[in-house]
């Protein structure tokens, strides 16, 4: 992390972005080498129907995620960049890009699945959804119903831990609200 000029600069951990690669190539080896298996279950019963689609599924979610990381290994940008504008955020196959302070109006803390996340809560949720590339725009939608906000930052690929992340945000934001 570099902080010259009020900017905080967080770099993508690529031994972060390599265990994603490497789980996510796992997963989809597994479902690969589970396929067979279904063939000894009927075709005309549910749990054919339901195996097969979970280790399809399986498969191409993981393939997806394995794609974005092995994308990310070689990804040059800063995860995260935080300054007297705003927020850039590259942490992400969803990522948001740069957020103004003035279109952010909260900050706080999700967990999904022992997962922390930081939830950005913006003026206009539909413009980053809109702003979002078609097969994005989904998954940002998601979040922005369920969890409180289009934009949620984690730090499992960035080169900081969370407690950290949720410190410098949340410091930055309270500034710019004072500014």
């Amino acid at each position: 992390m570099s902080e010259p000029d009020h900017r905080i600069v967080v770099p993508l951990s690529k031994f972060k972005v390599g265990l994603v690669l490497l789980g996510s190539s796992a997963f989809v080896v597994l479902s690969v080498l589970l396929w067979p298996a279904i063939d000894l279950i009927p075709r005309r019963n549910v749990s054919y129907v339901w195996m097969a689609s979970a280790l399809g599924a399986s498969a191409a979610f993981f393939g997806v995620c394995g794609l974005y990381a092995l994308r990310k290994l070689f990804d040059t940008a800063p995860g995260l960049v935080i300054d007297d504008e705003g927020i850039v955020d590259n942490s992400s196959g969803i990522s948001a890009g740069r957020i103004p302070w003035s279109e952010i109006i909260g900050v706080h803390v999700k967990t999904v699945q022992r997962q922390r996340f930081l939830t950005i809560e913006v003026r206009d949720p539909q413009k980053y959804v809109q702003r979002a590339s078609f097969l994005k725009r989904g998954f940002v939608s998601l979040n922005a119903r369920y969890f409180g906000g289009p934009i949620q930052i984690s730090a499992s690929v960035l080169k900081i831990n969370f407690d950290e992340l949720h410190s410098m945000i949340s410091r930055a934001f309270d500034k710019s609200r004072q500014a």
